[in-house]
């Protein structure tokens, strides 16, 4: 369970963060997968910035994060001696990169140099759009028709299924975090993490007297209890050899984590999987995937 609190003297003001974990048991090997011959190459905002249709095999990459763990974890307030963690919760580990790194790179893509050693070192390979398509719809779908406070979530397999499934309904007011256990054995795992939010609110009256009147103050807590959107370090731990990708359900400007067993790689915006494919330049050869296999 992981959660942490925070307080403030306002009249007071107490704020509560749930943070949501999943547990994962990877052990399966993609195999005798049919690819076409054409691989994208994506920057951290989601743009293609290269497409090269004469690929030693289709695949899709991502460059690295340069977001850093305040950046990643901004919804976690720091310095703040009311945030309390809930049990045995932590975050992720973030391994990003430079800006400077990262602008270099991207600049060698957009000029075809694909294969130099600074971007093979600094490229994330994921998985084909449209499966990120599919794993999003399936927690959108559920999210809509069930309850906000549980994650939603499934795995991917070799010949491009994925299943889904809905997590325990977490009690926030508990301070009990979101769970999703992974039964299914895969190299690639989804999960959503809640954008839900809870407020309670508690008043003190006390009364002071005096020959003339009788005065009364009053003070009241808010408390605010909401879900981090990064995965933690229990998906982390969690996801053994295979990779994890956590969709943050921010009603804006929401993320897709990936991440692996030494921490998060990569970040996209999850309007990416909503849009299509808009070249920008002649590099551009091709518009559109023509499969829904995952791919790593």
């Amino acid at each position: 369970m992981n959660l942490y609190l925070f307080s403030r003297q306002f009249i007071k003001h107490s704020f509560f963060i749930l943070l949501s974990f999943s547990v994962l048991h990877p052990d399966v090997v993609f195999a005798n997968i049919a690819w076409n011959d054409t691989a994208y190459y994506f920057n951290e905002r989601g743009q293609l910035l290269w497409c090269d249709v004469h690929a030693a095999q289709p695949n899709s990459y991502v460059i690295k994060t340069k977001k850093t763990n305040n950046e990643i974890f901004q919804d976690i307030p720091l310095n703040d001696a009311s945030v309390q963690l809930s049990a045995d919760y932590d975050t992720a580990l973030v391994s990003n990169i430079s800006r400077s790194t990262a602008r270099r790179v991207a600049w060698l893509i957009r000029h075809g140099k694909i294969n130099d050693p600074l971007v093979l070192e600094n490229i994330v390979p994921i998985l084909d759009k449209r499966i990120m398509r599919r794993m999003y719809d399936n927690i959108i779908s559920r999210c809509t028709s069930g309850n906000a406070h549980q994650e939603h979530g499934g795995v991917v397999y070799p010949d491009g299924r994925v299943t889904c499934i809905t997590g325990e309904l977490s009690d926030a007011e508990e301070m009990e975090g979101a769970s999703l256990y992974l039964k299914q054995k895969a190299l690639v795992y989804y999960h959503s993490h809640p954008d839900a939010c809870i407020e309670q609110r508690t008043a003190d009256r006390g009364d002071a007297h005096n020959p003339n009147r009788v005065q009364f103050s009053q003070t009241s807590e808010v408390k605010t209890i909401s879900y981090v959107q990064g995965p933690s370090r229990q998906d982390q731990e969690s996801v053994g050899e295979g990779t994890g990708y956590v969709f943050g359900i921010k009603t804006s400007g929401g993320l897709i984590y990936i991440y692996d067993k030494d921490g998060i790689k990569a970040t996209l915006p999850v309007a990416f999987v909503k849009r299509s494919y808009k070249p920008s330049g002649k590099q551009i050869k091709k518009k559109r995937i023509d499969t829904y296999v995952a791919g790593l």
